[in-house]
């Protein structure tokens, strides 16, 4: 394996020897989005005559369709597939399957793409020799409310210190947004597992790493994610984070981390203070006390970093919803589990 810290060459020095490439990119309802994103791609570094771009999509009821079919008649490596399932496993599985490319390059919709996104990922990939390969992802927004959430999401009070945000040299992780991949690696380890409707990246990429090799993160690779918009949009996102984490949980075991047991932890001492008063008030206090101190204090000192007053109000509430929504999605889903035995052995997938 390649030295992961050496410098990389120039990636449009390199243009001239990239391998033919698929991009795949799921949508619903992205009229908001999707042109940005897909500009993003083909006005980038990738020589266009070495790529296919294919949009499924899960029967938008807005302008995305429309929108991509502009696009389309624009860029004739532009195809628009459809998503009858609606779910994005089930959209990524009708692109590999129509796929005319070896290596295919997973996006989403929300986001934008430096430059050089595709050459470094597909040079990566080729390096590296490994299941797949990402990098970093900046979180942005567009309304004060969206950019209060993206600043609580690259805080390490916020979300912890995933390499995918912070990470600063190429080597070996977990998991990466998104994904380049070859083809025959995807189809022999089965796909996207279509039970999954959350959490199937990380559930896909446990088992690349368990039969395929290594998944390589480099920060050359960069994208910017468009976080939502509001609170509530917010805490329906992290909830489904949590409930479905418990499901990669449940058949990954090895895959749970200290970072996600932190909001578990955190749930359970808020859960049981209200006993512990009848014995102890002071003990009782410890944990809401502390955490509401260290959401104000963290909300304070974000909001003088980016100079942004109103940060100061939204911050805690963010960090709150981020924590309580993630731990009880993963909650539920366990005690789901438990009574009615929902998550069963996955037959279809090792």
């Amino acid at each position: 394996m390649a030295d992961y810290n050496s410098a990389m060459p120039d990636a449009k020095k390199m243009i001239t020897t990239l391998p033919a490439v698929t991009v795949i990119i799921p949508t619903f309802n992205e009229e908001s989005f999707i042109v940005e994103c897909i500009n993003s791609l083909v006005d980038g570094n990738y020589p266009l005559e070495r790529m296919e771009l294919l949009v499924v999509d899960g029967h938008s009821n807005d302008q995305t369709q429309k929108k991509v079919l502009d696009l389309a008649a624009e860029h004739g490596i532009i195809k628009l597939l459809q998503n009858p399932k609606r779910i994005v496993p089930a959209a990524v599985n009708v692109a590999i399957a129509a796929a005319t490319h070896d290596i295919l390059v997973w996006v989403g919709a929300h986001a934008i793409y430096d430059a050089d996104y595709l050459v470094n990922s597909v040079k990566v990939l080729v390096e590296e020799d490994c299941a797949s390969a990402g990098g970093i992802i900046t979180p942005v927004g567009k309304s004060i409310v969206g950019k209060a959430i993206a600043a609580a999401t690259a805080s390490a009070f916020g979300v912890g210190k995933p390499k995918y945000r912070h990470a600063d040299k190429r080597q070996a992780v977990d998991t990466v947004f998104g994904g380049c991949w070859r083809k025959e690696n995807i189809v022999k380890i089965g796909g996207f597992n279509e039970q999954w409707v959350r959490n199937q990246d990380y559930e896909l990429n446990c088992r690349l790493r368990e039969l395929v090799g290594e998944i390589i993160l480099d920060p050359g690779i960069r994208c910017q994610y468009y976080c939502r918009e509001s609170i509530p949009a917010l805490a329906r996102q992290y909830y489904d984070y949590g409930y479905w984490r418990f499901r990669t949980f449940l058949k990954h075991p090895e895959s749970f981390t200290t970072r996600q047991a932190a909001p578990l932890l955190l749930f359970a001492g808020i859960l049981i203070s209200p006993a512990l008063s009848y014995f102890n008030p002071v003990l009782a206090s410890l944990v809401p006390l502390t955490y509401g101190l260290a959401l104000i204090s963290v909300g304070a000192m974000l909001s003088v970093k980016h100079r942004q007053p109103l940060y100061a109000f939204l911050l805690p509430v963010i960090f709150a919803t981020l924590h309580l929504c993630w731990a009880v999605g993963f909650i539920k889903s366990g005690l789901q589990n438990l009574f009615t035995g929902f998550y069963a052995t996955d037959k279809r997938h090792p």
